[in-house]
């Protein structure tokens, strides 16, 4: 069933209700919320006073200034509704020319304490386990290549002056850019035997949400998500636990946790899939490559980063995080290149 479509651009919070108001035209005492954890979109929440669970409030998603230059915005439409259909995402209502309307997800989102808790990381890696295992793929081509090249391709020469000036010391210019990422390529292309299918590509600590009482993780923000090597997600997903508006790269799991960890993924992973058990050998093996692919996260989002940093309306550091996320890729690479 098609979603609908609204001709209507929205930017603020009182014609987000007048629209709200069309799909619940039963309530009467709407209330708004602005939700101001994003660093890409604005996410305005309405529910109406009647309402007794929180479930039923309605999420407007609006699009961020030129966001569309890095995002495939039909993609992450498409992405939403094929993980409410496995059951990882909510409903989506209708679409407007620079956003969507879906439903609220109950529960709250990651921190760094709360993602290593001894009964929440299990959950959290069988979840991403029967993501990657369940959600359907339309291309057999992992995106990680050809969307890093379409972002470079878009920035400046000169990486290293102006808004980027933090990045003076770290690279000299793009080249320098495409360098590392050919050489990344180059390894992987190399080993056939990693693991592709559908990946999030976003597991940062925001975007997964934990219900205590159902003790059951959810996903939300899927504008990346896209066929993808599935050891990037994990990579990724550890990187994640240094967070984003303190960066603390010393939370990133050391090897024991890592492989206690990725056993429990691997298990589940072997469950949907009727495999049989799962191997010391099977975990030291994903434990390598998951730490290389941790090394292109770090530099995935560093150009991310960068480009934000010259499109960007919304008010975060977007340069230091470019920063940040560049020195981690060189400090890292001396020990994680070789792992593939």
């Amino acid at each position: 069933m098609a979603v609908p479509h609204k001709n209507i651009t929205i930017n603020d919070l009182d014609a987000g209700k007048e629209i709200v108001a069309s799909l619940r035209p039963t309530w009467s005492a709407i209330k708004c919320k602005v939700f101001d954890a994003g660093i890409t979109n604005k996410l305005f929440g309405y529910i109406d006073e009647s309402c007794t669970d929180k479930n039923e409030m309605i999420l407007l998603r609006i699009y961020g200034k030129n966001t569309s230059c890095i995002i495939d915005r039909k993609r992450e439409l498409e992405t939403h509704l094929k993980l409410n259909k496995s059951g990882f995402a909510s409903p989506v209502y209708c679409t407007i020319d620079n956003g969507y309307l879906y439903g609220f997800i109950d529960g709250n989102t990651l921190t760094a304490e709360t993602v290593r808790d001894a009964t929440i990381a299990p959950i959290i890696a069988k979840s991403i386990a029967k993501m990657h295992c369940s959600v359907p793929i339309t291309s057999n081509e992992p995106i990680f290549y050809s969307t890093l090249c379409s972002w470079l391709a878009q920035l400046p020469d000169d990486l290293t002056s102006g808004k980027l000036v933090v990045l003076e010391n770290i690279i000299t210019d793009k080249s320098t850019l495409l360098g590392e990422l050919d050489a990344l390529n180059s390894k992987i292309t190399g080993n056939s035997d990693l693991q592709i299918g559908f990946c999030h590509n976003d597991l940062l600590l925001e975007n997964v949400i934990h219900n205590a009482n159902k003790q059951s993780i959810s996903f939300i923000d899927y504008e990346y998500g896209n066929t993808n090597y599935l050891s990037f997600d994990l990579g990724n997903h550890f990187d994640e636990y240094a967070g984003v508006e303190t960066v603390d790269f010393s939370r990133y799991p050391d090897e024991t946790y890592q492989k206690w960890w990725l056993k429990l993924y691997l298990e589940e992973v072997h469950t949907q899939k009727s495999l049989g058990p799962v191997t010391d050998a099977k975990v030291d093996e994903l434990y390598k490559e998951v730490n290389f692919f941790s090394l292109c996260a770090h530099l995935w989002w560093g150009i991310w980063a960068a480009f934000q940093t010259l499109n960007s309306e919304v008010d975060f550091d977007f340069a230091g995080y470019s920063r940040l996320k560049l020195e981690e890729y060189f400090k890292q690479k001396v020990k994680f290149f070789d792992y593939l």
